[in-house]
């Protein structure tokens, strides 16, 4: 016959301890196996294949590194733009012969857009713990990959740093009539983004200022780069990893800074899309982009990830130097109709 003691003070708190500990112990050897017999299941699926918006280069690097992490899942990509792959996901999942496991776009509202139309698969990965949950979709469908910011560049040999822009306001300067890029007013994504920040910031009334200016519309931010760099343009809204490689690698002829007046974010999100072929895969695959190694990939191509322990690329600017503008997702979404309205009046796009 055994006698029960019951502890008290120092030695129950041990205990208790003790017992937490044991509980804890458990949770993880479950939590462990569970993601064991996923990518056992992964492997027996065989590959996994990404839709993506995203470059190439930074494709090839995630794959590659995968690849390695995991023999026995091959993981594939398509690239195209993010209306492109969203169009194709559609296509796909409307005719029943779904070959994309996982889709990777460029915008917020894309990957929104997805959900709402219940074309998304919700799944927790245990890698959001490290994320502020504003960078995790509440229902699990999507998760922000890697982030930008719409920086202002101009080439030096035209424009002093004293003299170049240093908010988006300066960009109705009469000074740099005709010589200013932006992306084309008349498309969403990424160029949402910036007429959302200047909307924002300095009212509908603006973009009559910045018509009046006559700025030069691109369909993208890869034409507005490459036309700085060779004078063509003097200024104009660019994205920081274009801006960035082109100075850290390349050494082209352009600077950039970010907006003293705020400069607005750009998220990227990935999710898996539902009727998944391959949806144990797509679950190891959403794992490692999440985690600490994926993440530092996608700043190695000059991307900012809001995993706080994954550090900014060296040259660039460490995040917590930038001034970001708060562009709150519901609010963007809310605001869209008004605002495109009110461009298309003010550049008699009717």
């Amino acid at each position: 016959m055994f006698k029960q003691v019951t502890g008290s003070g120092r030695g129950q708190s041990i205990m208790r301890g003790l017992m937490a500990l044991a509980v804890s112990a458990i949770g993880y050897q479950a939590a462990a196996a569970a993601d064991e017999a996923t990518i056992e299941a992964a492997k027996k699926e065989g590959s996994v294949v990404i839709y993506s918006a995203s470059p190439s280069e930074l494709l090839d690097e995630l794959t590659k590194a995968f690849n390695e992490r995991y023999p026995g899942i091959q993981a594939e990509y398509y690239r195209a733009g993010s209306s492109q792959v969203y169009e194709r996901l559609i296509a796909e999942q409307d005719a029943n012969r779904v070959n994309g496991d996982i889709i990777h776009v460029s915008d917020v509202a894309t990957i929104t857009d997805l959900k709402d139309q219940k074309r998304l698969e919700a799944y927790q990965s245990p890698e959001y713990q490290a994320y502020d949950s504003k960078y995790v979709d509440k229902d699990f469908t999507w998760f922000v990959a890697r982030a930008h910011f719409l920086n202002i560049a101009y080439n030096p040999a035209f424009v002093s740093d004293a003299e170049a822009p240093k908010t988006l306001k300066d960009l109705a300067d009469p000074k740099y009539k005709g010589k200013v890029g932006i992306m084309d007013v008349r498309l969403s994504g990424g160029a949402y983004t910036w007429q959302y920040a200047i909307w924002k910031l300095y009212g509908p009334d603006f973009f009559a200022q910045m018509a009046k200016n006559e700025p030069k519309l691109y369909p993208g931010h890869g034409p507005i780069n490459d036309r700085i760099i060779t004078g063509e343009l003097t200024t104009g809204v660019d994205l920081n990893y274009m801006t960035d490689e082109a100075i850290l690698d390349k050494g082209a002829p352009i600077k950039a800074l970010y907006p003293q007046d705020g400069a607005p974010m750009i998220w990227s999100p990935v999710g898996i899309v539902a009727k998944a072929p391959h949806p144990n895969a797509a679950k190891v695959m959403m794992d490692f982009l999440a985690s600490k190694e994926g993440q530092a990939i996608f700043n190695s191509q000059y991307s900012y990830s809001l995993r706080p322990d994954v550090p900014t690329r060296e040259g660039m600017t460490p995040l917590t130097e930038i001034k970001v503008l708060d562009t709150p997702l519901d609010d963007m979404i809310a605001q869209q109709n008004a605002i495109q309205a009110a461009i298309r009046k003010a550049w008699g796009f009717q």
